[in-house]
């Protein structure tokens, strides 16, 4: 099973959204993802960590099945 991570702005902070929940405030964006990934690589194989851009859209930022344990580029 995956787990899919949001990095989105809520009520002027930046949060992590697991399963329809938020957690956490953070100041930056970069704070939330990096919070975001650990989290991620705890929940295992095929976690995902998305995160909102300029436009509202989700850019996938990164996965645990890549090999990795860095942000995607």
């Amino acid at each position: 099973m995956t787990t899919d991570f949001y990095v989105v702005r809520h009520h002027g902070a930046w949060r992590i959204r697991v399963n329809g929940k938020h957690r956490g405030e953070y100041n930056s964006r970069v704070s939330a993802i990096n919070a975001a990934v650990t989290e991620a690589q705890v929940a295992g194989l095929g976690a995902r960590v998305f995160s909102t851009g300029i436009v509202s859209q989700f850019s996938q930022e990164w996965r645990s099945n890549d090999g990795s344990n860095s942000l995607l580029p």
